[in-house]
């Protein structure tokens, strides 16, 4: 899912990121437990940066599609790390988790 491109380097919170981030222009959309559509900001190997329409609670584990082609699509489960408001919608921080127990 991540692109082959450049990587952004820059500072987080005063220290290094633990991992690159790359830009990724791709839809969203959350399936469950709550439903909700956006667009992925960026990605590194361990997350996602996603602008959505719903406000999902930090902790909760999600499930998403994520499409970067009208062909290609990725079913992910990741939890919500952090969640910041914004005039339009929220910004998440996703963290990728293995697919939850049925």
């Amino acid at each position: 899912m991540l692109p082959r491109g450049g990587a952004d380097v820059a500072l987080h919170r005063g220290a290094r990121r633990r991992s690159r981030r790359w830009a990724l222009d791709a839809e969203v959309e959350l399936l469950g437990p709550v439903r909700g559509a956006g667009l992925a900001l960026n990605a590194s190997t361990g997350g996602l940066r996603v602008a959505v329409d719903a406000a999902v609670p930090i902790g909760h584990v999600c499930t998403l599609r994520v499409r970067t082609a009208p062909d290609r699509a990725t079913l992910e489960h990741a939890k919500v790390v952090w969640s910041h408001a914004r005039p339009d919608g929220y910004v998440l921080g996703l963290e990728f988790i293995a697919a939850p127990e049925a």
